[in-house]
């Protein structure tokens, strides 16, 4: 019985493997490619490397600020998928992948709100267009919204915890029942 105690003792103490991997999370806004890298439970990695390919090329490369955070601007002409990639040097590594449609649309500027830029060109809107400019500023405002959903999404909540010891509890009971019975 002490046996069973002392390596549930030493199960409960092991974490899941991804108590502390890397994820990444990315937007467009306005000519701008940001976001920052964060850890599943906690924290964000300051000072570390990123870099932004697309087709195999470098685009950007940088470190990122205190808070996780690395910005630069929408390489020009989209010819891919932007792949942005941070690493910390210790093992973790995170990659998101952005696709060329996220680029497509640039809103107008303010002394121009009849026409409109896509893909460098000025145009007078139309029924296609005006659903683009539709679908690029819902998501500037549902950007936010993904932002925390992918952080909720990625963090051990209470109840998994104490589901996983009750689980083992369970099992722990049930091999002892089954041992005492073949007594």
């Amino acid at each position: 019985m002490v046996r069973v105690f002392i390596a549930l003792f030493f199960m409960l103490q092991i974490g899941p493997a991804t108590a502390h991997s890397l994820r990444l999370f990315a937007r467009v806004d306005a000519g701008q490619i940001g976001g920052y890298a964060f850890f599943i439970g906690g924290g964000r990695p300051s000072g570390v490397n990123w870099v932004a390919k697309m087709n195999n090329q470098t685009v950007a490369t940088g470190k990122t600020d205190t808070n996780g955070g690395y910005h630069f601007a929408v390489p020009t002409p989209i010819t891919g998928d932007v792949v942005i990639t941070v690493d910390t040097g210790e093992g973790h590594i995170a990659t998101t992948r952005l696709a060329p449609e996220r680029f497509e649309l640039s809103l107008p500027t303010a002394g121009q709100p009849s026409a409109v830029v896509i893909d460098g060109t000025s145009t007078q809107p139309d029924a296609q267009t005006t659903e683009r400019l539709v679908e690029a500023a819902v998501e500037r405002q549902v950007g936010p919204l993904l932002e925390r959903i992918e952080a909720m999404d990625t963090r051990m909540r209470l109840t998994d915890v104490i589901s996983g010891i009750f689980l083992i509890i369970g099992l722990a009971g049930i091999g002892l029942w089954i041992r005492s019975r073949g007594r």
